[in-house]
């Protein structure tokens, strides 16, 4: 299994590497993982390491200060579960996202079909912090410099 998610996260990258975006282009980037065989259990799977890996940590924005607290607009009350809110409030505290990748999980959430709970939210922040982690990584990489991101 280990070997299947390493898989589907390289194409993850593949496809951030072709300026995809790993929420707005989903329709197109799962139906490339199922067509390559890849089961909605695999590409949950991966999508759960990244969840594992990239936002159970402190991460590079975290500070001994407590950051801003963000007021919610009626609509964003009400299309992002109490639950949901709160764990972003706690991806802020771990010092995992800062207010702009909020203010950009927030647009993604709003966007779905349905109210985002819990689960919707942690897929979105796990695509989303993802993404910008394979972004720094590449402009390591094009500095010339090493650098490890929290998923290595």
């Amino acid at each position: 299994m280990l070997d299947k998610i390493l898989n589907i996260l390289a194409l993850f990258s593949q496809s951030l590497e072709r300026n995809k975006d790993l929420f707005y282009d989903a329709e197109e980037i799962w139906d490339l993982l199922s067509y390559r065989g890849f089961s909605d259990e695999e590409i949950d799977g991966a999508i759960y390491h990244i969840q594992r890996t990239s936002l159970q940590i402190p991460g590079p924005y975290w500070s001994d200060a407590a950051p801003v607290y963000r007021i919610y607009s009626h609509e964003e009350n009400n299309r992002l579960s109490k639950a949901a809110r709160g764990y972003l409030w706690k991806l802020k505290m771990r010092g995992i996202i800062d207010h702009s990748i909020e203010d950009e999980i927030i647009q993604k959430a709003m966007n779905l079909e349905a109210p985002a709970g819990l689960r919707e939210i942690k897929t979105v922040a796990a695509l989303t912090v993802f993404g910008y982690e394979h972004k720094i990584h590449k402009g390591l990489r094009s500095d010339s410099c090493i650098g490890e991101t929290r998923l290595n």
